[in-house]
C-alpha cells in the first residue's frame, strides 16, 4: 500500500468517519472514465451505484469540461439576487419543456436537501398568501427519504436518519409506504383496495385538512425503500384526494428525475401531475451541484396577484458554472437518446439482474424500474425475516462487492425503520449489456462470499 493511501486511511480515521459512520472509505478515488473509477493504484472499479444515482452521463465527459471552463473564462460567480445569466434563463425554459404541462417556474438551489426544504416553504407560503396561514403541516409516508435539513428530515420517514436529532423535527404525520413486499398493512394487491393509498385522506380527516398544507413523496422509493414501485392505481388516488382537500402534492424526483427510469421524470410512469417537483442528482450528471424546484403556474399565479416574493434563497444558487453543465448534460441526454436507452436497457438490466442473483437465499425481493434497482437481502426468503441490524450486513455486502470492482450503495431500515438491508443500483445511462453482464457476475461472486459470512 502506497503512502499516500496509507495517509488516507488515517485521515479517514479522523474526519470521515464522523460524516460517513459505518461507510469509513478506505480507497482513494483518483479518477473515472465512462461507467468506471479508478484508485489510485490503478484498480478499476464498474460505477454500478452512479455515484448513487448521479452519474447520468458517465465519468469524465470532455464536452462538459469544456463547456465549464469556458463559463469560467466569463464569470464563475455571481448572485442571484442582483444577477440574471443567459445559461441560467436557458436551463430553466429546458427544463420546463420536459416538465409536467402544469409546471411553469423554476427554483435553482444547491442539492435535494435544499431543494425539498424549498418545496416545504413555497407550499406553506402559498396557502399563506392564500389566506390559509394554518395549512401548515406536510405529510408523507414511512421508509421515505427526502433529504439531511430539518424541513426535508422532518418529512424524512427514515428512522435511522432522524433518531439522532428528534427533538429538532417537526413532528408531522405519516403514512405507511406503498411497499407490497412489505406492506405496512399486512394485506395483498388488489384485493386490499389501494389501502396505503387511501390512508392518505384518512389521515388528513383525522388532522383536519384546513391544517394540511400539502403531501410529499418520492415517486419511486430510494434509499429508505430499495426502490419501491407502487401500484398503477397508487398516484390517481393520491392526486384526487390531494385535490379533495386542498393539499398541495410534491413529488420528489431527486433520485428518478431526468431519465434515471426511462421517463423524464418517475411520476410521468402514473401519468399524474404534481403541483411541486424537485430534483437534483442526475440533472448534472455529477459534474456540479445543483438542484431545482419545479412549481405549478397556479402557485406562481398567487405570488403574483399577492405582489409576494418567496421569502427564500441561496448564496450559491443558479450558479453559472453549475447552469452549464447542467445545460450541457441535457444536451447530451437529448441528443443521444439516452432517456430512450434507459428505458430500453432498463429491460436487459432487469432481466439479467434478477437470472444472475434470484437464486441466492439471501436475495429476498428484487424491485425498481429502468435504470434504478433494489435488491433486499434477507436472512430467510420464505419468511423474509431481516438479519440482525448489528450485522450491518448492507455495509457488508458493499465491501465484498468493492474489492471485487463494483460499486453499489448500501442502505438499511425497509423493515419498519429499523430492520431490513438493501442494496441499490444504478449505473450511468451509457454502460452496455456487457458491462452489466460483468457487475452482475461480480455481484453474484460478492453474494456468495456474503451469505457464507451470515447464513
Amino acid at each position: 500500500m502506497s503512502n499516500r493511501i496509507e495517509a488516507a486511511h488515517k485521515l479517514a480515521g479522523k474526519v470521515f468517519g464522523t460524516v460517513h459512520g459505518s461507510l469509513l472509505p478506505q480507497v482513494i478515488c483518483d479518477h473515472g472514465e465512462g461507467v468506471y473509477l479508478f484508485d489510485q493504484d490503478g484498480k478499476r472499479y464498474i460505477d454500478f451505484s452512479g455515484g448513487p444515482h448521479v452519474v447520468s452521463i458517465g465519468h469524465g465527459d470532455k464536452r462538459v469540461r469544456e463547456a465549464m471552463m469556458a463559463q469560467m473564462e466569463k464569470v464563475s460567480f455571481f448572485f442571484r439576487g442582483f444577477w440574471l445569466n443567459e445559461s441560467l434563463l436557458a436551463l430553466a425554459d429546458r427544463i420546463i419543456k420536459v416538465s409536467p404541462p402544469n409546471l411553469e417556474l423554476c427554483q435553482f438551489c444547491n442539492s435535494g436537501s435544499e431543494a425539498n426544504e424549498t418545496a416545504i416553504k413555497v407550499a406553506y407560503q402559498y396557502h399563506v398568501e392564500r389566506g390559509n396561514p394554518e395549512k401548515y403541516m406536510v405529510i408523507s409516508r414511512w421508509q421515505s427519504y427526502h433529504g439531511m435539513t430539518l424541513g426535508a428530515l422532518s418529512a424524512s420517514g427514515h428512522t435511522a436518519r432522524r433518531l439522532k436529532f428528534i427533538q429538532l423535527l417537526h413532528q408531522w404525520p405519516k403514512i405507511g409506504a406503498p411497499l407490497c413486499y412489505r406492506c405496512p398493512y399486512q394485506m395483498s394487491y388488489p384485493g386490499c383496495n389501494i389501502r396505503c393509498a387511501w390512508a392518505l385522506e384518512e389521515i388528513i380527516n383525522q388532522v383536519g385538512s384546513r391544517y394540511v398544507s400539502a403531501f410529499m413523496a418520492e415517486s419511486i422509493g430510494g434509499a429508505a425503500s430499495a426502490c419501491m414501485v407502487p401500484v398503477p392505481e397508487y398516484y390517481p388516488i393520491i392526486r384526487e384526494i390531494c385535490d379533495r382537500h386542498d393539499v398541495l402534492f410534491i413529488d420528489d424526483e431527486i433520485i428518478c428525475g431526468f431519465g434515471r427510469t426511462g421517463k423524464w421524470f418517475g411520476i410521468e410512469h402514473w401519468e399524474v401531475n404534481p403541483d411541486i417537483l424537485t430534483s437534483a442528482k442526475g440533472m448534472t450528471g455529477g459534474y456540479a451541484p445543483m438542484a431545482v424546484t419545479i412549481i405549478d403556474g397556479k402557485i406562481g399565479e398567487v405570488f403574483t396577484q399577492k405582489g409576494a416574493s418567496f421569502i427564500h434563497g441561496f448564496t450559491m444558487e443558479g450558479n453559472p458554472v453549475s447552469a452549464t453543465a447542467c445545460l450541457t448534460v441535457l444536451d447530451i441526454i437529448e441528443k443521444e437518446g439516452l432517456i430512450e436507452r434507459s428505458a430500453r436497457l432498463g429491460e436487459y438490466f432487469f432481466r439479467r439482474g434478477r437470472e444472475k442473483l434470484s437464486h441466492h437465499p439471501s436475495v429476498g425481493d428484487i424491485r425498481g424500474k429502468g435504470l434504478l434497482m433494489g435488491i433486499e437481502l434477507v436472512k430467510n426468503r420464505e419468511t423474509k425475516e431481516p438479519f440482525d441490524p448489528a450485522l450491518r450486513v448492507a455495509n457488508r455486502m458493499q465491501q465484498i462487492a468493492m474489492q471485487k470492482g463494483c460499486m453499489g450503495y448500501p442502505t438499511t431500515g425497509v423493515d419498519n425503520g429499523v430492520r431490513g438491508d438493501h442494496f441499490l443500483v444504478s449505473p450511468p445511462f451509457i454502460i452496455t449489456e456487457s458491462e452489466i453482464d460483468t457487475a452482475f457476475d461480480m455481484l453474484d461472486d460478492a453474494l456468495t462470499d456474503l451469505e457464507k459470512e451470515f447464513l
